[in-house]
Formats: C-alpha cells, sequence, structure tokens
C-alpha cells in the first residue's frame, strides 16, 4: 500500500501553477457566455438530453466535472469510486464576477477561484451542473465569497488525497464519529472543497456533512457506498439534479474535442479568450483580445464515440431507502 500512495503523492495535480496547460485560450461564445444545460439526469453517459436551455449561473451552484485518464482511474477503484472526479462551487468574485472556487485546479496543486465563463469553456473534459433550486441570501453569498478568498491559492491538500487510497481515511473508517467541516484557510482536496464552503456559508447542515469522506460521485448521484454519506446526501434538498453542460447546444462532447484559437468555431459570434501573466506565480487573468462570428454550421448531436463506462462509473447498487 505504501508504493501507492508514494506513486499517487509523485503523480498527483502537477506543480505548474500558471502554465499554458493550465490556463488555454478559449471561445467563450457571445449570446450564451455561459453555454447550456441539457435536461438533468443521473447519469455520467454523455447524450444530449433535451431540451438545451441557456445556463443562468448563480452562486451556489456545484460544478462537476470528469476528465480521466488511466492514472485517476486507477487510482479511483483503489478508493472504489469513479466518474466524476473533480469539481467545485460557483462563488461570488470581488469584482461582482461569478468563478468557480476548486482545489486542484486542472491537475495542478493549487486552490484557484476562476471566472465561471472562462473556466467552463476552457475545460478538456466534461462537465455537469447542479444549480441551487433557491438563491442564496446577501449573507450567504458573503460567507460563501469569504470562505474562498481564504482558501484561494492556497496548496492542495495532496497528504489527505493519498490516503484516500488507503485504509486510513474518514470514509474507510467510522464516518460518523470523522471531522465535521472546519473554518476557512485550511488546504482542501475537490469535495472537500465543496463541502466545506457549503456548509461555512449554511448550506448545507454541518451536523452530518463529512468533507473528508465525501467524493464527487457522491455528490452527483445523491447516494455512496458510504453508509453515511447516503443517509445523509449534502446536495440532495438544496439542488437540482446534475444537468450536462455544453458550449453549443446539440453538441455532446469533452472540451477537449471544442476547438480551441486560432481553429474555426462551430457555433454563432464568440469571444476570443486569452490568459494574460500578472504577477509571479499568480494566476493568469483571463481577458477579451477578439471576436469571432462563427461559421454558424450544422453539427451533429453526438460527434464522439460514448465512453465505456465501468462498473464503479455507475451509482451505487444500494436501497432506495436511506432513512
Amino acid at each position: 500500500m505504501l508504493p501507492v500512495v508514494a506513486l499517487s503523492l509523485l503523480l498527483s495535480p502537477a506543480a505548474d501553477p500558471v502554465g499554458p496547460k493550465a490556463y488555454p485560450p478559449a471561445y467563450v461564445p457571445t449570446d450564451a457566455p455561459f453555454g447550456y444545460l441539457y435536461a438533468p439526469s443521473y447519469d455520467v453517459q454523455l447524450a444530449p438530453r433535451g431540451p438545451a436551455r441557456a445556463y443562468q449561473p448563480k452562486a451556489g451552484d456545484v460544478v462537476l466535472m470528469s476528465d480521466t485518464t488511466p492514472f485517476w482511474t486507477a487510482l479511483y477503484r483503489l478508493a472504489l469510486t469513479g466518474r466524476p472526479g473533480h469539481g467545485g462551487i460557483v462563488v461570488t468574485m470581488a469584482d461582482g464576477n461569478l468563478g468557480v472556487f476548486e482545489a486542484g485546479f486542472n491537475d495542478t496543486t493549487w486552490t484557484r477561484v476562476t471566472p465561471l465563463a472562462y473556466r467552463l469553456a476552457q475545460y478538456p473534459g466534461s462537465i455537469w451542473i447542479r444549480a441551487r433550486r433557491d438563491p442564496l441570501t446577501t449573507d450567504q453569498d458573503a460567507r460563501l465569497s469569504a470562505f474562498a478568498r481564504a482558501a484561494e491559492n492556497t496548496r492542495y491538500a495532496l497528504g489527505r488525497f493519498a490516503l484516500q487510497v488507503t485504509p486510513f481515511h474518514s470514509r474507510a473508517m467510522f464516518t460518523p464519529l470523522a471531522r465535521g467541516p472546519r473554518p476557512p484557510g485550511n488546504r482542501l482536496f475537490c469535495s472537500e472543497a465543496i463541502i466545506e464552503g457549503a456548509a461555512w456559508a449554511g448550506l448545507i447542515d454541518s451536523r452530518t456533512a463529512r468533507p473528508g469522506a465525501t467524493y464527487p460521485q457522491d455528490l452527483f448521484y445523491d447516494r455512496s457506498r458510504n453508509p453515511h454519506i447516503d443517509r445523509y446526501p449534502p446536495l440532495l434538498d438544496g439542488w437540482e439534479p446534475p444537468a450536462q453542460w455544453t458550449a453549443i447546444a446539440g453538441w455532446s462532447v469533452k472540451g477537449k474535442y471544442v476547438p480551441k484559437p486560432p481553429l474555426p468555431w462551430p457555433g454563432g459570434p464568440a469571444d476570443v479568450v486569452y490568459p494574460l501573466r500578472g504577477a509571479p506565480n499568480q494566476p493568469p487573468a483571463p481577458v477579451v483580445v477578439g471576436h469571432v462570428a462563427g461559421e454558424l454550421r450544422p453539427v451533429a448531436l453526438v460527434q464522439q464515440r460514448p465512453d465505456r463506462l465501468g462498473l464503479l462509473d455507475r451509482p451505487p447498487l444500494l436501497p432506495r431507502r436511506r432513512r
């Protein structure tokens, strides 16, 4: 088991916080800068489930992501989980715009808050949105934003991440007695950031929340192989079911297949966004540097072969009754 932990520490999110792989240029559609959502479904299989509607984001929405590689897939299997394997939560940034707060931004060892429209457009994998049923109050919004600011630009919780593939973590032990949410300012891994931030803002019950025992897949399905998380699913009551996100209505493709500048953009008019470097070791700021008219050509409903899903990518086969 120790070699597995060492390997996960060495190959876990990369160290480069500002490189072009983490912050590539992107097209952001002018008429629908936040893209579109298909009909909600507890299913990670990509499919254009109509009707598509323009995504109208709000603070507190949960963004679940999947861009698995063979290495990450193997680690998920060891931890008895599967897709999706990453996520973040929408927060209000200092300038009043919306951003995504996430630990382990784009396979780096950093916690970032990235402008929402850019993050959705440049992510190389698949995205689902769990929209808040009710808008946040002014106080909830402020607390969630303050939590994100306290954690922004801190390091990813590599040690606790590595423990997920061992028997020595709260999900493998007696979860009801595990640590609950903590105050802002601590290192986090991705699902911890969502649960800790939501608990600090008062969006979920801190008495039953177990951030270190909750995986992104639990947040997708509202089911878990962990009995405590399955009994108290954090997002069940306050969030809509997951809806697949797409940059172009009619498409159902991973982000790495969506054209990036300077390739032609197969949709309506779009902004050309390039991240411009700022202070050393600080993330670049995405800036609109141009516009394209788009090709306005028809697109196929599905433009790639659907991924093969493993057994652990499906919801846990548990009785539907929780309480």
